[in-house]
């Protein structure tokens, strides 16, 4: 989803809900029956962000490094350092409801983009009363998190919380009923339409190998030689399971629960950039994690698109290179302004378990 007036740190979407109260029939009089107008509204966002470089104007330095070419090949790893950073950006609003750069102490936005847990969260073989509670407050929603957890088996490793053909079933009714998240419109499966389910590598290892749990997807499972053509040219996608497509993301993010009783602690763990892992998957209370896509899972506000910047210093003896932009992800939360309900239809985190942290033969 993205956002027409892009000139400010911050904006607000007004949507019309739906007319959703009956009308009257017969003789019945109409007059007093009249439905009023409902909007709900989003907030949206969006701070600066930069990465920068440094690198010789001339000079002995400069002579060494020109015959390795050293200072072109970073000023292209800078290239590649903001497709990684955009797709932090991506995985942190999904998770966490803003983008890094927005939630950071010292963006202009720091103050009303408070972070907390995507509002809508499943628990594998969790009953639908003891799923958690979203709440406004972080802390209390980690407790919620965390209580679901323990509820379900504990913060230890279960197999009947990974991926299996019960969990799937179990989430697609979930997402429908009670949450209602919006599907996306996908012409190439039969229904036209589901989600886009992104899994973690590891996970995606469990999904393919049949004899990892008795309850594996089986001949319900549609690999990807089986699916659309169309479909098949996703970058990562791996499958379908009924209305679901299944991409893995080997980039995706990981949860570490703690404490020994109420009120817990809940940590989200990222890949950020390069080779730098932060998920903690050697932690013995280690989630993995699910992303549900429906329609619009995601907001962005892009009031100046990516671009070079440049320094020099002392006589250009130094240089500076870099890149810079306005820009926020977030996740679409919007208020009712009748009821001051919070609502959010387009996406899900589901969080998974792994076994032997994805260690499958042993």
């Amino acid at each position: 989803m993205g956002v027409k007036d892009q000139t400010a740190s911050k904006g607000v979407i007004t949507l019309k809900e739906k007319l959703r109260l009956p009308g009257v029939y017969g003789q019945t009089q109409a007059l007093g029956t009249e439905e009023d107008v409902r909007t709900k509204d989003l907030a949206v966002f969006q701070a600066n962000y930069r990465k920068v470089i440094n690198e010789p104007g001339y000079g002995l330095r400069e002579l060494e490094a020109s015959k390795y070419k050293l200072y072109e090949e970073q000023e292209n790893d800078v290239t590649e350092w903001n497709q990684e950073e955009e797709g932090y950006q991506l995985r942190h609003a999904f998770v966490e409801r803003y983008a890094p750069n927005l939630s950071d102490a010292s963006s202009d936005t720091a103050a009303d983009c408070v972070e907390n847990w995507n509002t809508n969260i499943f628990i594998p073989t969790a009953l639908p009363q003891e799923q958690p509670t979203y709440d406004a407050d972080r802390a209390t929603y980690t407790t919620n998190i965390v209580n679901s957890l323990v509820a379900t088996g504990g913060m230890g490793q279960l197999t009947q919380r990974t991926m299996t053909a019960t969990v799937f079933e179990d989430l697609s009714n979930w997402l429908l009923n009670p949450k209602r998240i919006a599907r996306l419109k996908i012409p190439q499966l039969p229904t036209g339409s589901g989600y886009v389910v992104t899994v973690s590598e590891l996970m995606a290892a469990m999904l393919s190998n049949p004899l990892f749990t008795s309850n594996n997807l089986g001949s319900l499972w549609l690999a990807r030689n089986q699916i659309p053509e169309t479909i098949q040219k996703w970058p990562g996608v791996i499958g379908c399971y009924n209305d679901m497509v299944i991409i893995v993301d080997p980039r995706q993010p990981t949860l570490l629960p703690s404490g020994s009783s109420s009120p817990y602690s809940l940590t989200a763990g990222y890949m950020v950039w390069g080779s730098r892992d932060l998920r903690n998957r050697d932690q013995a209370n280690i989630k993995d994690t699910a992303f549900v896509h429906g329609a619009g899972s995601l907001v962005k506000v892009e009031g100046e698109k990516l671009h070079w910047i440049a320094d020099e210093y002392d006589y250009a003896f130094h240089k500076g290179l870099g890149t810079a932009g306005v820009r926020g992800y977030q996740l679409p939360i919007y208020t009712d302004r009748s009821t001051g309900e919070v609502v959010q239809p387009t996406s899900a985190l589901v969080i998974l378990d792994l076994p032997n942290q994805g260690i499958l033969s042993t």
